[in-house]
């Protein structure tokens, strides 16, 4: 009985001050968040497909399906980052912990724009590739788009070279990205990532500096 008392009194507080903290955290607006985790959702998807497309057997309607798939998954993508490049000035981020050193703000703000640039650049090389390679997209594998330019080969294969080698970035982003969460999750403590969490997330704001 007198544990059970003592583990209450000392274990309230706790509980008190994890809600408080989780609480007062700055955070991403709702937008943001969203968007965020739409594009984060779109590109765990758009990985494998590509992985599977590519060695599928050409010709079928299988694999056919894959790549309208991969297509308009990219189409997406490149839709709401351009969104999110433009809201970031109406809607900007919430300001980092103060543990955070300013060398770790440095190297997320440079990760961030390219991560935007990436996402960018796949999708528009990709679709140039698609349609002078006379493959338009057909998005959701349901509505076909126009063929917007005559076919090219020269074109296209320039165009596909360009593709995959934006792919390299985007998994070293990916990683790095990954990487610093894991940081600053499990060993930093510095709060970050709640700020791309709901209000109700149980990650507790950053420790004091």
């Amino acid at each position: 009985m007198g544990a059970r008392i003592a583990h209450t009194l000392v274990g309230a507080p706790r509980a008190t001050t994890s809600r408080r903290a989780t609480s007062n955290q700055r955070r991403y607006s709702s937008a943001n968040q969203a968007m965020h985790w739409v594009t984060a959702l779109c590109m765990f998807a758009i990985l494998p497909l590509a992985w599977v497309m590519t060695n599928a057997k050409h010709g079928t309607q299988f694999d056919e399906a894959l790549f309208n798939w991969h297509k308009t998954l990219g189409i997406i993508v490149l839709l709401v980052t351009l969104v999110r490049v433009i809201w970031r000035f109406v809607d900007g981020p919430p300001p980092y912990p103060e543990i955070v050193a300013a060398w770790d703000r440095r190297l997320a703000h440079a990760a961030y724009w390219l991560f935007f640039a990436a996402l960018i650049w796949m999708p528009v090389t990709g679709y140039l590739s698609s349609i002078y390679g006379a493959h338009p997209p057909s998005l959701f594998n349901l509505l076909p788009t126009p063929q917007a330019v005559a076919p090219d080969k020269a074109m296209a294969g320039l165009f596909t070279q360009l593709h995959n080698a934006g792919q390299w970035a985007i998994y070293a982003l990916i990683a790095l990205h990954l990487s610093a969460v894991a940081f600053h999750l499990i060993w930093g403590h510095t709060g970050v990532l709640g700020r791309m969490l709901p209000a109700n997330a149980a990650e507790p704001a950053a420790r004091e500096p």
